[in-house]
């Protein structure tokens, strides 16, 4: 434990109810890799947060143990929808199904992004409409000890207005700062001199500067006549720029490989034969002047999302493919493999920002293949056929057209193991980049409610096991589990050696795991701060100081 990390903790002891120190102490031991000290930590306040914030938080990272603070934080909060949503799915973790159906349905009575029955529900079965929905009992420590009554579009009487929507930008609460004694070290504090109006202009002197200027100003003007009199008129060629642009350093070597083969199929006698052919070639280059470069640029000039065509770099032409970009990470390929974060811990804004950005990034592949992979405690696909659901204790069992996949917990959320060998893992086909496939995709993914957990290593070992393997894959998570990267970085080597793109969606959480994975495989890594900017992980890795404050 770290000096800071032992001040916070003595600082707790005096003040246990604050959560702003609480969570400082939490990101620190995040910052060790100790993930599971910091859900002990969190849920062994003796209060419950006060912010939508340290309520997510709380959930991620302390999992069930965390449910009597989520229902103390309801019981001060009962209109919260994004609460109510949390705690249904903490209860389908415990196997306490109607328990969560009630929690959803007061969610969805709320206004909850998320809160749709899941398939396997029948009709009669099914939670009621909100508008018909006349007295939502609201679980707390199991027992059902108070209930709400309220008519559409009107909140019953005594119980506070529901909260403000999330900012569609990206806003997150501010962030209570902690004690003084940690406010400098916090980036807290910081104060402002106030800016005073500006100093009056002297008046004297005025009329003799401006004078001189006015005489000045009329000797330049005689000066330049003179010059364009006396000096021939030149006509200034036009300046050309050409961009030197190089292909990705993965395709380099393949390109030398097919020089090499093409070179070694031409032969001597082949070009001895084509004598006109030689003549034609000299004869254009005489009598077409190529334009002379006067500068060079090597900016992208606007690539990053853009097709590279069908032709030479096409998918039909088996070369470089097209282009894909997903929050400010690039690579170029025939197929790519979408891995997101679907757990229950993404926040509705973050659901609408990674939902936003994997919409425009599909829309811009033209020619090549992708895939989705939805992931949290276990992955499915975001395809046609495929669902997910509790199967009772911690356990999701995902099913698809060819069969049903168990995913076991195994110590916790971020903890979590296929039941069965890698042959019998999730496999599906790979999709055209059609506009009617990525329709179809994209409802799938704002139509699939959130589940339980958070595993790297799994998800990606289903990804990887796509046939053939993808070129490129883009990963984003907004926490950790199973993400060492080691065993990752194996199983990339055995199966293509994809580039692999990372994305930590507004945390600096496993921010190490995220730029190992990247580095060792060619990739980018980004961190999306809370505006749902994009932000280099590596540069943010030298100097954190430098991005205070958007994150």
């Amino acid at each position: 434990m770290s000096d800071l990390e032992q001040s916070l903790l003595n600082t707790l002891g005096d003040h246990p109810e604050d959560w702003s120190v609480r969570m400082l102490l939490a990101e620190k031991m995040l910052e060790r890799d100790a993930p599971k000290e910091a859900g002990s930590l969190l849920c062994a306040a003796p209060v419950a947060p006060k912010l939508d914030d340290h309520l997510y938080k709380l959930v991620d990272l302390g999992g069930t143990d965390s449910i009597p603070l989520v229902e103390e934080y309801l019981r001060s909060n009962p209109a919260n929808a994004y609460a109510h949503e949390l705690l249904a799915g903490l209860c389908e973790a415990c196997g306490k199904d109607e328990q969560a159906i009630q929690h959803r349905s007061v969610a969805a009575a709320l206004g909850g992004a998320t809160a749709t029955p899941t398939p396997e529900i029948s009709p009669s079965d099914a939670p009621p409409a909100a508008e018909n929905l006349t007295a939502p009992e609201i679980v707390q420590h199991e027992q059902v000890v108070s209930e709400v009554a309220y008519d559409e579009g009107q909140m019953p009487e005594g119980m506070p207005p529901p909260p403000a929507p999330f900012d569609p930008a990206g806003h997150v609460p501010d962030f209570i700062p902690p004690p003084d004694a940690h406010a400098a070290e916090a980036g807290y504090g910081e104060t402002y001199a106030p800016v005073g109006p500006p100093p009056k202009e002297k008046k004297g002197g005025s009329r003799m500067t401006a004078i001189i200027i006015a005489v000045g100003v009329h000797v330049l003007i005689g000066i330049l006549a003179a010059l364009v009199v006396i000096l021939p008129q030149r006509k200034d060629e036009p300046e050309i720029v050409a961009a030197v642009i190089g292909p990705p350093a993965q395709k380099r070597e393949m390109q030398k490989k097919n020089v090499v083969k093409q070179t070694k199929k031409t032969s001597a006698s082949a070009a001895a034969a084509a004598p006109l052919a030689q003549l034609m070639r000299a004869n254009a280059v005489a009598k077409i002047a190529m334009p002379e470069v006067t500068r060079t640029s090597t900016g992208p000039l606007g690539i990053g999302d853009a097709d590279f065509g069908s032709g030479g770099f096409g998918s039909g032409g088996g070369g470089m493919g097209s282009g894909a970009s997903f929050f400010g990470g690039s690579s170029t390929g025939n197929r790519f493999l979408f891995v997101i974060d679907h757990s229950g811990s993404m926040k509705p804004n973050q659901v609408k920002l990674r939902n936003d950005e994997l919409e425009r990034a599909l829309k811009s592949l033209k020619g090549v293949q992708y895939q989705v992979l939805l992931f949290a405690g276990g992955a499915y696909y975001a395809s046609k056929g495929w669902s997910i659901k509790p199967g009772g204790g911690k356990d999701n069992i995902a099913t698809g057209p060819k069969g049903t996949y168990r995913f076991k917990q195994i110590k916790g959320a971020g903890d979590y193991e296929f039941d069965g060998p890698d042959t019998k893992l999730p496999q599906t086909e790979w999709l055209s980049s059609s506009s009617s496939n990525v329709s179809q995709t994209m409802n799938i993914v704002k139509g699939h409610r959130l589940f339980y957990g958070t595993d790297w290593e799994l998800a990606l070992r289903v990804g990887h096991k796509m046939s053939p393997p993808p070129d490129v894959i883009f990963f984003m998570s907004d926490g950790t589990g199973g993400n060492d990267p080691p065993p990752i970085l194996s199983m990339n080597s055995k199966n293509g050696k994809p580039v692999i793109n990372t994305v930590a969606m507004q945390t600096t959480q496993g921010m190490a795991q995220f730029a190992e994975i990247a580095k060792k495989t060619k990739g980018s890594f980004t961190i999306v701060d809370k505006d749902g900017k994009p932000i280099d992980g590596f540069d943010y890795q030298k100097n954190p100081g430098k991005f205070r404050g958007r994150l």
